[in-house]
């Protein structure tokens, strides 16, 4: 069962969209294979780690390439995303193009449908050349607006580490007075971390416009002992003199991290290099 809408107002102001769209009645996700069943966040799968890994040093690409995908959004992806390792995009619209993209850079690649317009669906995706060793989702709807923003938790293999990386690939509830609906979401997609003992990479747009809300994501990186990598010059989109994409890590060294000015979207990308770090015995 899938619910019907139509987007006005402030909702088509908010979205960039026009017309009837549909949300599905439980979280799908979308792969190269097509639409298949997810895996409950709350109850994740037992798994082996597979021999094929991220490399020991990987790269790492996050960015809002913005629902309507401007004309240069092809140039973009050509600059920022090609031969990265590990690509966690937010507000990705399965156009016949980005799936053609990424198909020709032979990515795999998981996308957790927040709606669907006529062909295409909307989400987050996360995408790499190595594949998941498992996949979780969690959609959480905007409290005005009743369109779901939606978060993956992924796991990857990596080399020099037995544990492999936990990457979480946010887009933050945004439309709300209070921020109820917003610390449910993060609290839901970070609750794997505290089970994780290994590297955590938790990054996307946190719609932080705010004082309050970047003051409840702090102590809450905090507590699960994630830095943050900020750039130099911090290029990053802001709202109200706030920015509003974060990428947070643990037990992993980062080596460099950047944020280069576009047109290709609303957003400026944040592109890193982290390495694995030498386990003690």
């Amino acid at each position: 069962m899938k619910k019907s809408y139509r987007i006005v107002g402030t909702s088509l102001l908010a979205l960039g969209l026009v017309g009837c769209f549909e949300v599905p009645e439980q979280g799908y996700f979308v792969t190269a294979a097509g639409v298949v069943d997810g895996v409950d966040c709350a109850r994740p799968p037992l798994v082996a780690l597979a021999n094929r890994a991220l490399p020991q040093e990987f790269s790492l690409t996050v960015w809002n390439l913005f629902k309507g995908q401007r004309k240069d959004w092809l140039e973009g992806m050509e600059r920022f995303v090609k031969e990265r390792d590990l690509v966690l995009l937010q507000e990705t619209r399965t156009s016949p193009e980005l799936l053609q993209w990424l198909r020709q850079d032979h990515y795999e690649w998981q996308q957790l449908q927040a709606f669907t317009q006529g062909s295409s669906s909307f989400g987050v995706m996360t995408a790499s050349k190595t594949p998941q060793a498992f996949v979780c989702g969690v959609r959480s709807p905007e409290p005005f607006i009743r369109i779901p923003k939606s978060g993956l938790v992924s796991l990857y293999p990596l080399q020099g580490d037995p544990d492999g990386v936990m990457v979480i690939n946010l887009h933050a509830v945004n439309f709300e007075l209070g921020m109820a609906g917003f610390r449910e979401q993060l609290r839901e997609l970070t609750a794997l971390v505290h089970q994780h003992q290994g590297p955590v990479i938790l990054a996307g747009d946190f719609n932080t416009w705010s004082d309050k809300r970047q003051r409840w994501i702090d102590d809450l990186v905090s507590d699960l002992s994630l830095s943050e990598a900020i750039p130099a010059p911090d290029l990053r989109r802001t709202a109200f003199g706030r920015p509003l994409d974060h990428l947070y890590y643990r037990n992993l060294d980062l080596v460099e991290v950047s944020a280069p000015q576009t047109t290709a979207s609303d957003h400026n990308p944040i592109l890193a290099r982290f390495r694995a770090q030498k386990l003690t015995p």
